[in-house]
């Protein structure tokens, strides 16, 4: 049964989605089976692997409010070993639509459960926490989480208090990725 691991921040455009496309991708290329879950209404991890948002059938959203199921959403095969679970726009308006639903904290849970044993590695590319149902549904649904920290406009404060709100409410924060860090050396390759 496979790893699930989510990548997450507080705010938008602090590396979550590159780090999210390049895990995926390196894990993919070292021959593990990985699902990546675009689990944001931008969907720019659905893009980044080269899908157009707009003309994509089933997307998690369809699988969230019920009217696709897991494997009727599933692209595959977007590179050798890697699968993905796109996403676009409509995931906006999830939250709502979920709010009467019952179960509703489990629905990612229960639908990658139906998946899980037939990928190495699940990674959760999510939204800002504090969007769509948080991270905190996703939390549940995870192994753990990898919290991305940008170098260079990620708030101290704001981040020790966004992986406290995530320990708080029982999500495994595995440790911290630096994104958008820049070189010393001014090469952008380090050779062991």
């Amino acid at each position: 049964m496979g790893r699930t691991i989510a990548i997450a921040n507080q705010k938008g455009g602090v590396g979550k989605t590159t780090t999210a496309i390049n895990l995926s991708a390196c894990l993919a290329e070292a021959g593990q089976k990985v699902l990546i879950v675009d689990f944001d209404p931008q969907g720019n991890a659905t893009s980044g692997f080269g899908l157009e948002k707009g003309s994509i059938e089933n997307t998690v959203y369809q699988m969230l409010i019920g009217e696709s199921t897991v494997k009727e959403c599933i692209e595959k095969e977007v590179q050798e070993n890697l699968d993905i679970l796109p996403s676009d726009v409509n995931l906006a308006g999830a939250e709502v639509e979920l709010l009467e639903m019952e179960n509703k904290e489990t629905l990612l849970k229960n639908n990658l459960k139906k998946i899980k044993n037939q990928y190495d590695f699940i990674i959760i590319d999510c939204a800002p926490v504090g969007m769509i149902s948080d991270a905190i549904p996703v939390g549940n649904a995870v192994d753990g989480t990898i919290f991305a920290i940008s170098s260079q406009d990620t708030n101290k404060k704001d981040a020790a208090n966004c992986v406290k709100l995530l320990q708080r409410n029982n999500v495994n924060v595995l440790g911290s990725v630096l994104t958008k860090a820049k070189s010393l050396s001014g090469s952008h390759y380090y050779y062991y």
